[in-house]
């Protein structure tokens, strides 16, 4: 439930806050774009004003009128929604979702089937005050949302309620810790609520993703063989005829997106890191990728896509083409949707037309 039925009246403009942009989007599409990223089916919207709808894809979206309040809006909602479920989402719209970490988090805790309420919530960390006296900091929660309800009971509390003061619909259960099962997760990302306008100014400033490219190379010679023999691309075993000449296990794939990270992060090639010597003699390459990578979540990067281009007459790539991908999936702990992976023959022209040795481009943004 996507609670979007304010008038931002704190934010001091004639515009809805909704429809203030981040990167080109508006913070509802940030929204509504990552509650169905995580692969939620049933989004209910409320609304009051239908111009917020502008420019929105309203697939899989429920609208529903909202109310004068908070509350009522939530009320009429969980009253009115055509939607059937276990479990319902609350969430703020003027709260952005930036990341798929805390939904899962609250995904996993709710598959528990335990709760009545979740509730995500970070630790104060200023000095409060009052009246003149400080309030032991400790003993305090900054709750936030999207927070979790078991919807029957949700449901239930919000009919029987009168008050149309409170903002926080965990207030219905925290109210009664004793007859409901309440779990507080303590959540230290990003999730600002925005409400006035210098609000939006701090969140522009973390919303800003500084975004690199790397370029990665690797070729390896190749030699026919009459016995079937394994080569490793992608880090998964290929049986073919013909051997990888190589002074590690050869794993072109692997050796290219090595590089390509380094190149992006300003650090030097593979060679430098892991020399022809002793200790690397017929090393497995996915050590090579994993310093890259080691070093890339140091730097607090991401991957954002990788494209990849084989050049080879043999192996064929394609019989071995959805393997690769999700070997490379899993190894780099990235989507599909990230990876891509061509390849290509030289046309029987020069060293690797003639099947004497297979390439790999390996073209990676990361953020």
């Amino acid at each position: 439930m996507l609670l979007a039925a304010g008038k931002s009246t704190r934010f001091n403009s004639k515009e809805n806050k909704l429809l203030s942009k981040l990167s080109n989007k508006t913070i509802l599409e940030h929204n509504i774009e990552q509650i169905k990223k995580i692969g939620f089916k049933k989004i209910s919207l409320v609304i009051n004003d239908k111009n917020i709808l502008k420019n929105i894809d309203t697939s899989r979206l429920e609208i529903i009128k909202g109310g004068k309040t908070r509350s009522l809006s939530v009320k009429n909602a969980l009253n009115n929604s055509n939607i059937k479920a276990k479990y319902v989402f609350i969430h703020d719209a003027a709260r952005i979702l930036n990341s798929d970490t805390l939904l899962l988090r609250l995904i996993k805790e709710a598959n528990k089937k335990i709760y009545d309420c979740i509730i995500p919530y970070s630790k104060c960390n200023d000095t409060v005050v009052q009246n003149y006296k400080n309030i032991n900091r400790e003993d305090l929660k900054l709750i936030k949302t999207p927070q979790v309800f078991l919807k029957k009971k949700i449901t239930l509390l919000h009919n029987k309620n009168n008050s149309l003061e409170f903002t926080d619909d965990s207030k219905l259960m925290r109210e009664n810790p004793k007859e409901f099962k309440i779990k507080y997760m303590l959540d230290n990302g990003l999730n600002l609520k925005i409400t006035h306008k210098e609000d939006l100014e701090v969140l522009k400033t973390n919303f800003a993703r500084t975004t690199r490219v790397g370029l990665g190379y690797d070729i390896h010679r190749i030699q026919k063989i009459d016995k079937f023999n394994l080569i490793s691309l992608g880090s998964i075993k290929i049986k073919s005829k013909i051997k990888v000449i190589s002074h590690s296990d050869g794993d072109v794939i692997l050796h290219a997106i090595t590089d390509s990270i380094l190149g992006a992060l300003s650090l030097r090639d593979i060679g430098t890191y892991f020399p022809n010597n002793k200790i690397n003699k017929n090393r497995n390459s996915l050590d090579f990728l994993d310093y890259a990578l080691t070093k890339l979540k140091n730097q607090n990067f991401k991957i954002s896509n990788i494209d990849l281009m084989i050049i080879s007459e043999v192996p064929k790539i394609n019989p071995y083409y959805k393997s690769i991908i999700n070997s490379l999936v899993k190894i780099l702990n990235i989507n599909k949707n990230q990876i891509t992976i061509k390849a290509t023959t030289n046309e029987k022209s020069g060293l690797i037309g003639k099947s004497e040795f297979i390439a790999c481009w390996s073209n990676i943004s990361i953020y």
